[in-house]
């Protein structure tokens, strides 16, 4: 009888189980979507309704037939039940799938594919939940119109910011230019915006952190846990200036840092607390610290020693017992914490000063973006801004999404979800550690919850000091993950996702070449069509599936009062315009850019072209693409030029000026653009370049030999290019004839070599 009991509550058990069976058929995948489908709805929760009264009946008769001594019902209702979850509750659900939605699948499926994509599209923050847009997808752009001067006019703001610096390659070129000592370490480089002058400009920054790795002879515990325990300063960089030799224009610089053209001043450089992996300190020790190095701070200048300093902060752990140290001693297995006398009853222990180690540890139930980013405060002090997001894998009906989608990388971890939300932002003192959660989308009903679980850890975002919220921005990240999600559901006509022939992508990341970078979205400053001012955006270009033409681009805003509003703009199906693949092809057709590209890596040099920036100008589109130049010998990239293209034309030059103007040139009908080949990677193929003095004007003899010609041409080539960087354009126009008298001769003395 006990055990007869028992069977019978475990068939009870059972029977509860079928039921809780019929929830989770909201994350199905047996329809064409996620969640119920039209078999479920129809014929699995019929099945699991019905084995639920039969697992009941069953465990009534099991008890009965037992307190009876009664063997047959109870075989008979066991086997009774244990057929029917057989052929009920799987054969028939099966039957129905494959006689009655197969057939005839879109007719029946059509109001649960209405459902996946109503509650896919409020997981990933495409609609909010009264329904109303999250995400402008209305607006038409035709993209077509061919540039005009009035329009590059009208854009000031935008090509003031124009991009010339890819942060991978200023990462080499800032570690060799500003590293200053072999123990620092730009470990990484971040894009903001900073009001400079009156006007935002788009920087990029990179904080100098310890590198005690880099100096082999920095050893024992006094070194590493004593002297030498911060990073300081930072590099900023405004993205569209670049040096007569190809450097970075720096607008913070060396050490001390010092800042110039209007830069912010950065008061408190020290950086205790990092992205580098880094170990335990000793502050307010004997021993003072070492601030940085004396005298020229500059690679290669003579040490002449180093200015000092002392933590003066109140977040570390204070050693002052012997049974402190003696238990962090047996914690970090280091017995010079607990003899060395260096550590008085004044000393702090920092450790956990990694922030990728120390934040996760505040709240392990958050996801977090991959790129902290340094921020200067108006104060001059440095902190780090981090996005962190909430997410899930139980938002019912909601596609998945696996973080290993990402092609560059992801601080996302690696299990799916198919519910995201950045909803908190981090701040952290690079000096001190101290660690702030600000809600920033108070309708997530995660954070919520987990508000009330922890109270006073999370602040509302209108308490953080107004100039960090300044650099608030729309995470990279989190936007990739969003922007491949719509590229299936922005469709919301049911037979249109059912079909899949509006699948959109976002273009491939692959390098094209052993050239080009991976592409990515990027950050930019630009005003959007039918807007009256520049703004902070973060652009992703989208292409049709498995074609290389681009189908629209979306942009995600950064400024107040429209932080995180989202435009798509889309273009006219009926018309074709080049996506960034083409374009990347296009510039490697181009005969006189693949020469030098050629050329340039032949001589001990290597070619790096950064990232293909689509940059949308009134109702034009124009395609940037800066190009580097780096010794085989040093990781030093030098800029070289800037490539713009449109829809037909491809043109280069050491300026964007430049360039603009040559493409404006080849649009009215002028000569083809494009500098001659040299021969090497002189210093007079770069931006510095001193062309030769122009020709005067009236006649002109040409010379009548193949050298000569080649001479002439190039010397006139290289005076309508001082022409043009000083807006002479009657002096352009007159030496571009020339070169073109000059290449027309040419061509009569060279005869084309027959075609093989």
């Amino acid at each position: 009888l006990h055990v007869g009991v028992l069977a019978g509550l475990v068939l009870l058990a059972i029977a509860w189980g079928y039921q809780l069976d019929k929830l989770e058929l909201a994350y199905s995948g047996r329809g064409v979507g996620i969640g119920v489908s039209y078999t479920d709805a129809n014929a699995q929760f019929f099945a699991l309704d019905l084995s639920t009264v039969l697992a009941g009946v069953a465990a009534v008769v099991v008890v009965a037939a037992v307190y009876l001594r009664r063997l047959v019902p109870l075989g008979a209702a066991i086997g009774v039940w244990f057929a029917a979850s057989i052929l009920i509750g799987g054969l028939y659900p099966e039957a129905i799938q494959r006689f009655v939605v197969a057939p005839n699948q879109y007719a029946q499926e059509a109001p649960y594919i209405a459902n996946n994509i109503a509650m896919t599209r409020l997981a990933f923050g495409f609609t909010h939940a009264d329904g109303s847009m999250a995400w402008d997808d209305s607006r038409r752009y035709e993209g077509t119109a061919p540039l005009t001067q009035a329009a590059i006019a009208n854009e000031k703001a935008t090509f003031d910011n124009a991009r010339l610096w890819d942060y991978r390659p200023l990462g080499d070129t800032l570690d060799q230019l500003q590293t200053i000592r072999r123990y620092y370490d730009f470990f990484n480089v971040d894009t903001d915006r900073y009001q400079v002058n009156g006007a935002e400009r788009q920087v990029m920054l990179s904080a100098r952190e310890l590198d005690l790795a880099g100096n082999p002879n920095a050893t024992g515990f006094v070194n590493q846990r004593v002297i030498f325990t911060h990073g300081i300063g930072l590099a900023m960089v405004p993205v569209n200036e670049v040096t007569s030799e190809g450097q970075p224009q720096l607008f913070i610089k060396n050490l001390p840092p010092a800042s110039s053209g209007g830069a912010p001043q950065v008061t408190e450089p020290r950086i205790y607390f990092g992205e580098r992996p880094s170990g335990y300190v000793v502050v307010q020790a004997k021993q003072a610290e070492f601030d940085y190095p004396r005298g020229e701070a500059s690679p290669g200048a003579t040490d002449t020693g180093g200015v000092e300093t002392r933590w003066n902060g109140t977040t570390g752990i204070p050693l002052d017992s012997s049974l402190t140290r003696l238990l962090f001693a047996l914690r970090f297995g280091d017995l010079d914490l607990l003899i060395s006398d260096q550590v008085t009853s004044s000393s702090q222990l920092l450790f956990h000063r990694t922030i990728s180690d120390r934040v996760p540890r505040i709240a392990p139930f958050l996801r977090f973006d991959k790129d902290p980013y340094v921020v200067i405060n108006g104060s001059g002090r440095l902190f780090y801004l981090w996005d962190a997001y909430t997410t899930s894998d139980r938002f019912p009906h909601s596609t998945d999404f696996s973080p290993a989608d990402l092609p560059n990388g992801t601080g996302l971890g690696s299990d799916a979800f198919n519910y995201i939300r950045n909803s908190v932002k981090v701040t952290i003192d690079a000096y001190d550690g101290r660690m702030t959660f600000y809600v920033a989308d108070p309708n997530d009903p995660l954070i919520r919850a987990w508000e009330g679980v922890f109270p006073g850890v999370f602040k509302p975002l209108s308490q953080m000091p107004a100039d960090l919220a300044a650099h608030i921005r729309v995470p990279e990240e989190g936007f990739d993950v969003q922007t491949r999600v719509y590229g299936r559901y922005h469709v919301t006509d049911p037979l249109t996702f059912f079909q899949s022939d509006d699948l959109w992508t976002v273009p491939s990341s692959a390098p094209q070449s052993d050239q080009t970078l991976p592409s990515e979205a990027y950050y930019v400053v630009m005003r959007m069509p039918g807007e009256a001012n520049a703004e902070f955006l973060l652009l992703q270009p989208m292409v049709p599936k498995n074609r290389p033409n681009m189908i629209a681009w979306v942009a995600a805003r950064n400024d107040v009062p429209n932080y995180g509003g989202v435009r798509i703009y889309r273009f006219p199906v009926d018309t074709t315009v080049f996506g960034p693949a083409q374009i990347e092809a296009r510039i490697d057709q181009d005969p006189q850019i693949s020469a030098q590209f050629t050329l340039w890596n032949q001589s001990g040099s290597r070619v790096i072209r950064g990232n293909l920036i689509v940059v949308p100008v009134g109702d034009s589109l124009l395609y940037l693409q800066p190009v580097y130049l780096q010794s085989t010998a040093s990781s030093f990239p030098e800029f070289q030029r800037i490539i713009v293209a449109s829809a037909s034309k491809v043109v280069w030059a050491p300026t964007l000026a430049e360039s603009l103007q040559l493409l404006l040139q080849v649009q009215g009908g002028g000569p083809s653009p494009g500098p001659t080949p040299s021969p090497t990677p002189a210093p007079s193929s770069g931006p510095s370049a001193a062309p030769p003095t122009p020709a005067p004007s009236g006649t002109v003899t040409l010379p009548s030999d193949v050298p000569g010609l080649i001479a002439f041409a190039n010397a006139h080539f290289e005076a309508a290019q001082q022409a043009l960087r000083n807006d002479d354009f009657a002096t352009y126009g007159q030496e571009m004839k020339l070169v073109e008298q000059a290449l027309q001769r040419l061509g009569q003395l060279v005869p084309p070599s027959p075609a093989p």
